[in-house]
């Protein structure tokens, strides 16, 4: 089929690094795009076609994130050899360094004022510092394994970080403590991030799922089980209305947030090579993704074109749903918590009716971009016209108690305490044999 104008394709390629790429980031003006690397280099793309870009080298090790400064006229850089840099992006590639950590440094990034630097790292703590003279402020401290990543909210007031010890934890910067800890007892969390409204986060984790949670009730408000390999990266668009994924299948994927559901598959990246890294630029006009092929992809998004003329109100659907698009892949245990209610589904109905959907479907793969005398293949899946599952779909009771009068709400609430029962006792019986497998290695240890 023929690929459509509101389908996402590729504007640039960039190829410069000698290893997999790690990070991504715009400049806030969109003018450069900078990578980071195994290869220890950071390289400055300028997005004009007259100006070459910049190799940027220092650190002793692999470098594992890069983040601009909000005005632009710096970058931060965490790497594996324990140290920060902070650079300003020029050709002369000035850069001071400190030592921020006794373990490697998994992320970096600036505050929303661009006065602080927040890291994580492997020797389980997160950091905050002061830019002016690298002066340090806080530790936060109580994740048990690696930290994988941290990031401040949009008003800087809270961080919310995850680790391999499967939890995800919100702090208070004011009083530096932990005021809530997610548990994921499926699989450790591989990335999360801060809805731009502020009132929810998303979580990559290494079972090939993303989910969303409610700061507001912190319950679980979203769930995708769309890729077939690790999730390494998940952003949100600028607008909060889409959710881009990269993961170690090879894919891309982009979420629609408010139809709970996805809506494009991309491949550009090399086969059976992990997509590292995305990013969005600060309008969501672009985005970049970068891969263990050492590859640069600058994708036009397009899909967001026709986002203002939609008349769904602009929120997030408040019920959690799981979207499977892996037929293959295992049973998740939310199967067990569907709410099989015909009023319900009459509810769902009414509120998905005043959404208009395009009825576009493609499955093409695009004429083949040629770059520096070689092609380059880029496949768009356009899934908009799937039908959205029956199955995963778990009504919040809440919602239900405005909409049905006390009796109705009576007659299905002991079908859902039941529910709530099983589910309840999954788990305890899944704690059961982990405990019994810990059993076990322990005295094999002990051997």
């Amino acid at each position: 089929m023929i690929q459509t104008s509101c389908d996402p394709t590729i504007e640039k390629h960039f190829k410069g690094h000698e290893s997999a790429i790690t990070s991504l980031c715009f400049h806030p003006e969109t003018t450069q795009l900078i990578s980071s690397s195994l290869d220890k280099t950071i390289i400055l793309w300028n997005l004009t076609q007259s100006v070459r870009a910049y190799r940027f080298l220092g650190h002793k090790d692999a470098i594992n994130d890069v983040s601009y400064a909000p005005s632009g006229e710096a970058i931060a850089s965490a790497s594996r050899d324990r140290s920060v840099r902070i650079w300003v992006p020029k050709v002369t590639g000035q850069c001071i360094d400190f030592k921020a950590h006794s373990g490697a440094i998994r992320s970096v990034e600036f505050s929303p004022d661009g006065k602080k630097l927040l890291t994580a790292s492997d020797d389980k703590s997160i950091k905050l510092w002061m830019v002016c003279q690298r002066r340090f402020l806080m530790s936060f401290v109580n994740h048990k394994s690696w930290v994988r990543r941290a990031t401040f909210s949009n008003d800087g007031r809270l961080i919310v970080s995850c680790s391999d010890d499967k939890t995800i934890k919100l702090w208070d910067i004011a009083s530096g403590q932990c005021i809530k800890t997610l548990f994921d007892i499926k699989a450790y969390n591989t990335y999360v991030e801060f809805h731009p409204s502020g009132s929810v986060i998303g979580s990559a984790n290494m079972a090939g799922c993303v989910k969303l949670y409610d700061l507001r009730s912190f319950s679980l408000y979203q769930h995708y089980a769309t890729h077939k390999g690790p999730v390494n990266m998940i952003k949100f668009h600028p607008n909060g209305n889409f959710m881009l994924t990269a993961s170690s299948d090879s894919t891309m994927k982009v979420l629609d947030l408010l139809e709970g559901r996805p809506i494009y598959t991309l491949k550009g990246h090399a086969n059976d090579t992990s997509v590292t890294s995305i990013t969005f630029s600060s309008g969501g006009e672009f985005f970049a993704s970068g891969g263990a092929d050492r590859q640069l992809l600058m994708w036009k998004t397009n899909f967001d074109k026709d986002d203002i003329a939609r008349r769904i109100p602009r929120q997030l659907i408040s019920s959690v749903r799981e979207v499977k698009t892996n037929t293959k892949d295992e049973n998740m245990h939310m199967d067990n918590d569907i709410v099989a209610v015909q009023e319900v589904k009459e509810l769902l109905h009414e509120e998905f009716s005043t959404t208009e959907l395009q009825n576009n479907r493609s499955h093409c793969k695009a004429p083949d971009v040629e770059i520096l005398g070689r092609k380059l293949e880029q496949e768009v899946v356009n899934l908009k016209t799937q039908e959205i599952p029956e199955q995963g779909r778990i009504v919040n009771i809440s919602r239900l108690c405005k909409d049905f009068s006390n009796a109705q709400v009576s007659v299905h609430s002991s079908n859902i305490v039941d529910a709530l029962n099983e589910q309840v006792q999954s788990l305890r019986d899944t704690v059961t044999v982990l405990e019994q497998r810990l059993t076990v290695l322990e005295e094999e240890l002990k051997k």
